[in-house]
């Protein structure tokens, strides 16, 4: 904590004025500092690694569920702060209690008439903590904005990232409800922003992501407030390496889910899952629907497909019943996001497989198969492939 109040019930600020270390401690000698949440009584710290900060005595836990807060954490909560009174269409407070709904955010913000509650969260907490924090600052008309501690990232290459079911819990809404989400992270120690936007799941936590890299100093409220959806085609070249990656990896300790499709596969069309059709990886905008690997529930549309004569008309609402029936496919946890129907993620994939020309729309949600699906083909061709599909579907972009 970085607020506390004391005796005469004045709020102290660590980070309003220059305090030096001197000052502090005969400060500590002459007052007492108590929780402006629960009135506990606090100790001041003041140390030469960590900021100095207020802590709950022991066995004097707060009324309010809180986490430890590490150096790490203090520091961005600062930075943050810092920051947006640095902005002068801001009024901005540091830990502003706030009783009516018992949250006390990091930074609480005013901008057009808008209060945002900006939370930097370092620390894991469960999701249904989460989701009430969030709940009560909507109840009291306030946004809140999660950002999570760029350090729980974990980045496995230039454009994917490993994101656990609580880091999906900090993912916002894009441009539209129909763009990728994208997840707010910020580094203390670089004093930076790293937003990961455009996800789409390629596996249940491995995503692909298009960075941006936002120096603190360098960037205003109304970039984090009113982002802008960037295009995913400057980036394909990326995706196709994922795709070559999952091509050539030994296909060991499959789920359930794999090996019955597997089998399926090697029954129905003699190929192993390394020898999917390109059509079955293509990186859609809505794909974050599911909670299912990109090319388990695209192989099973085209399975879906496959088994239509050609020339024959099919409608989406027959392709969403075959899916939304397959206990194999999962659909992602979207509460904390505008909520979109499992259909449009089919929608988008039979669009795009109509702008390839596998399907041609012929009415409203009504489609003909124009031609048959390649599902066999030497490894050597399907990379050659890979990189011809996704060129077309830059095109349908």
């Amino acid at each position: 904590m970085l607020v506390a109040k004391n005796t005469k019930g004045t709020m102290m600020n660590l980070w309003d004025k220059q305090w030096d270390a001197t000052i502090l401690m005969q400060v500590r000698r002459e007052e007492t500092f108590y929780c402006p949440v629960c009135d506990n009584p606090l100790d001041l710290k003041i140390g030469s690694i960590k900021v100095p900060h207020f802590a709950h005595q022991k066995n004097k836990a707060c009324t309010i569920e809180t986490e430890p807060e590490s150096e790490y954490h203090l520091n961005g909560k600062l930075q943050l702060y810092k920051w947006l009174q640095g902005q002068s269409v801001l009024s901005a407070k540091l830990e502003q209690y706030l009783p009516n709904i018992t949250q006390r955010p990091d930074v609480l913000f005013k901008n057009r008439n808008r209060y945002t509650a900006i939370e930097y969260q370092c620390s894991v907490i469960p999701a249904a903590l989460f989701s009430k924090r969030t709940s009560r600052y909507k109840q009291a008309g306030i946004e809140a904005m999660w950002i999570l501690g760029a350090r729980k990232t974990a980045r496995l290459s230039s454009h994917t990232f490993r994101i656990s079911p609580f880091q999906w819990l900090f993912t916002r809404t894009g441009e539209t409800p129909l763009d990728p989400p994208s997840i707010y992270t910020y580094c203390s120690e670089m004093q930076a922003f790293l937003i990961l936007e455009h996800l789409i799941p390629f596996s249940k936590q491995i995503f692909f992501v298009i960075p941006r890299y936002l120096p603190l100093n360098q960037t205003s409220i109304s970039d984090l407030q009113c982002p802008k959806t960037n295009s995913i085609k400057p980036h394909l070249s990326k995706w196709i390496h994922l795709i070559k990656s999952h091509r050539l990896k030994p296909a060991f300790h499959l789920p359930p889910e794999l090996i019955l499709l597997q089998k399926e596969l090697y029954e129905k069309k003699h190929i192993p899952l390394s020898h999917l059709p390109p059509e079955a990886f293509l990186p859609i905008d809505t794909g974050y629907l599911f909670d299912s690997r990109i090319y388990f529930w695209q192989t099973k549309i085209l399975l879906f497909i496959d088994q239509i004569q050609k020339h024959t008309i099919f409608t989406l609402e027959e392709v969403t019943r075959e899916i939304r029936t397959d206990s194999s496919i999962n659909v992602r946890e979207l509460s904390h996001l505008k909520m979109i129907p499992i259909g449009a993620p089919i929608l988008e994939y039979l669009e795009t497989l109509s702008h390839m020309g596998m399907l041609q729309r012929v009415h409203k949600n009504k489609y003909v198969k124009q031609r048959e699906i390649t599902w066999q083909s030497a490894s050597a061709d399907l990379l050659k492939r890979d990189e011809m599909v996704i060129k077309l579907f830059a095109q349908s972009k």
